[in-house]
């Protein structure tokens, strides 16, 4: 099971656990835990990927849970508001581009951005798992978008004036 998982396990755990020498701890405590409650998987519920996707985001979190300092959560009341077309300026960058993005963004924004943009979970859900609230959600992907849209605007006056 292990050889059977483990490529996609890693993948998810990369996109969520920046400190690369803390993949290895998260990645065993996911299989310590699959192993132990493989009883509980139901195929009448989903497929097996999908309940796998399931507890390795939880570990992840979990391991951000853990390690308070690095995950704070910014008050609602100081969103500002920024009008920019976010998706223009992403739909430049390769994948890899957007990756080294994802890497660079702070923990709290990248985890609330990972959960609802790209493992499509809803702020309400999100807010269950995270033990804040949906608006708080909002509040953090909305300042993760505006981050990016600093950095990529950042990065392309770089590239025109002959930097990075």
């Amino acid at each position: 099971m292990y050889e059977a998982c483990i490529r996609y396990v890693y993948t998810i755990v990369a996109r969520y656990i920046a400190n690369e020498s803390d993949h290895k701890d998260v990645i065993q405590e996911i299989f310590a835990r699959l192993f132990l409650s493989i009883g509980s998987y139901d195929e009448h519920k989903g497929e097996f990927k999908f309940w796998l996707r399931r507890l390795t985001i939880n570990q992840c979190i979990q391991h951000h849970q853990k390690q308070a300092s690095s995950f704070k959560i910014v008050p609602l009341d100081s969103v500002t508001r920024m009008e920019s077309d976010l998706n223009d300026k992403i739909s430049t960058l390769t994948n890899d581009e957007i990756m080294l993005y994802l890497q660079r963004m702070p923990e709290g924004y990248k985890q609330i951005f990972m959960l609802v943009i790209i493992d499509d979970y809803s702020h309400q859900e999100v807010s269950e798992m995270l033990n804040i609230s949906p608006e708080t959600s909002r509040s953090q992907l909305h300042r993760a978008k505006n981050w990016l849209r600093e950095n990529i605007s950042n990065h392309n006056l770089k590239l025109l004036v002959g930097g990075i």
